[in-house]
């Protein structure tokens, strides 16, 4: 739960100093490489001064990967993380093209990795023309008109 406490003007024009906004962040506890897939035990939420973009709280980081290593206690910041991947580059595809009730299933061949909900490009094997498509939860890409 995200808790913000801010120290009134009149307190903090007492001490000389401008407002501080403290909430929650979560850190590291320990290396986390590229690549790796957060679990529980991999981080820790600190009290502290939030900056741009950071995590503040475990729902935003457990079960996500990692794009670039993240040192123990520094804050994981949302820009560090991805959806961990579920079609890899050259990897065919069911591709599922939906528009109202209407249903076209085929195969491609993905052109790009992907985790669920990132659009990537892939190209039908049938027509070789490439398309766009938002990969699911289950691996499959699905095409929107």
């Amino acid at each position: 739960m995200r808790r913000v406490a801010l120290i009134t003007a009149a307190l903090a024009a007492t001490l000389g100093a401008a407002p501080l906004a403290i909430a929650d962040t979560v850190e590291a506890v320990r290396v986390l490489q590229r690549g790796t897939i957060i679990a529980p035990g991999d981080v820790m939420v600190s009290y502290g001064e939030p900056r741009r973009n950071e995590a503040q709280a475990m729902h935003e980081v457990i079960g996500k990967e990692v794009r670039a290593t993240v040192r123990p206690g520094r804050a994981i910041r949302t820009t560090d993380l991805r959806s961990p991947i579920l079609v890899e580059r050259n990897q065919l595809v069911d591709l599922v093209y939906r528009s109202g009730t209407l249903t076209i299933r085929g195969e491609g061949r993905a052109l790009r990795q992907g985790g669920s909900g990132e659009r990537i490009r892939v190209m039908n094997l049938d027509s070789r023309i490439v398309i766009t498509g938002q990969v699911t939860s289950d691996g499959r890409v699905e095409v929107r008109p």
